[in-house]
């Protein structure tokens, strides 16, 4: 059965975060636009910030602001006409940005209800984890394959948390921070490898390591989620002949050198893996949609699967956006999960 429009006390205002052109953050009044038809309105708990969009966006030369972040979550408080599944007080987790109200549509692909006993701290997780599992779905872990996870970012270490389940031999954390580092091992990691203050290109010491735990193998799969184009050279070498890289992370440092011959020469498959294309319709060839996980994160979360309470490094109110970008564009070795409160 349909829902009317349920709105008896609509809000008026709200309060959202904006980044200026000059990378300035402000909090700034807004007026919140009542639901439309198959929306609904939903005051915000907790917004997590996906730092590799939000960052790489604030990098971009640009003369608009910014409204940034996609993980909100909270308690609708509004419906519009025509929403189904959905009442005033459900808990869920939208696409919605980092505002105190956001209207969002309640269609599968961007509305889901959080289970009982998920906090939404910890319910704000479940995009950027739905982003994690299209990753490691794509790259199809067989029992006993040697993986490597390069770049302990959130979504490094969701997929590596993830990764953990299909049967890997060896599951390795690649990273330049010893803290993101510990946490990979707290969270499932087999091994974890820091090239030294150099970087993720660093190839004769981490192909020196993958050696002595693959035994001159190499690996199966590489799951890059730094964005960091140039951390790809560093896959090329170290996979193995017919090996698969996975580009997970969104490569916002576009350009870099690349000597394509041991890609050819070793027979590689570099795998694409963009989120938003992971289709919203099921099909009997591909039924993971965005919603199936969307869904999924969150009941592994719910069950105790996914760990993403030790992920969280800081909780600050959202007044303190600005301080939350800060600490992680420059304090790495720190912030890891930003949680952004609103209540």
């Amino acid at each position: 059965m349909e829902n009317v429009a349920n709105n008896s006390q609509p809000v008026k205002s709200g309060r959202r975060v904006v980044v200026k052109p000059d990378s300035r953050v402000e909090i700034q009044d807004f007026p919140v636009r009542q639901p439309g038809r198959g929306e609904v309105v939903v005051k915000t708990v907790s917004t997590l910030i996906s730092a590799g969009t939000e960052l790489g966006s604030q990098e971009l030369s640009r003369t608009h602001d910014l409204s940034l972040g996609y993980s909100n979550a909270g308690r609708i408080v509004a419906l519009g006409e025509g929403v189904e599944g959905f009442q005033i007080g459900d808990a869920v987790l939208s696409l919605g940005n980092h505002a105190s109200y956001v209207t969002v549509s309640a269609a599968p692909p961007s509305l889901a209800k959080i289970p009982a006993g998920v906090s939404f701290d910890e319910a704000s997780f479940g995009v950027l984890g739905s982003v994690s599992i299209h990753g490691v779905r794509k790259a199809k872990i067989e029992l006993g394959e040697f993986v490597a996870i390069s770049g302990m970012g959130l979504v490094g270490q969701l997929a590596l948390q993830l990764a953990s389940f299909t049967g890997g031999e060896a599951l390795i954390a690649i990273d330049l921070s010893d803290m993101r580092l510990q946490v990979a091992k707290d969270c499932g990691a087999t091994h974890i490898l820091n090239p030294v203050g150099a970087c993720l290109c660093a190839s004769p010491y981490l192909k020196a390591e993958v050696n002595k735990i693959t035994k001159g193998r190499g690996l199966d799969v590489i799951i890059e989620a730094s964005g960091y184009p140039q951390a790809l050279l560093s896959a090329f070498d170290l996979a193995r002949i017919g090996g698969r890289i996975m580009a997970l992370g969104s490569i916002w440092h576009r350009k870099v050198e690349v000597d394509f011959m041991p890609f050819h020469e070793k027979e590689l498959t570099l795998v694409g893996c963009h989120q938003p294309k992971c289709p919203t319709a099921e099909t009997i060839y591909f039924p993971w949609t965005q919603q199936y996980n969307r869904n999924q994160i969150l009941r592994m979360i719910s069950d105790g699967r996914l760990n993403v309470r030790r992920l969280i490094s800081h909780k600050l109110s959202y007044t303190e956006a600005g301080e939350a970008y800060r600490l992680l564009r420059d304090e790495k070795e720190k912030a890891l999960g930003v949680v952004l409160s609103w209540e």
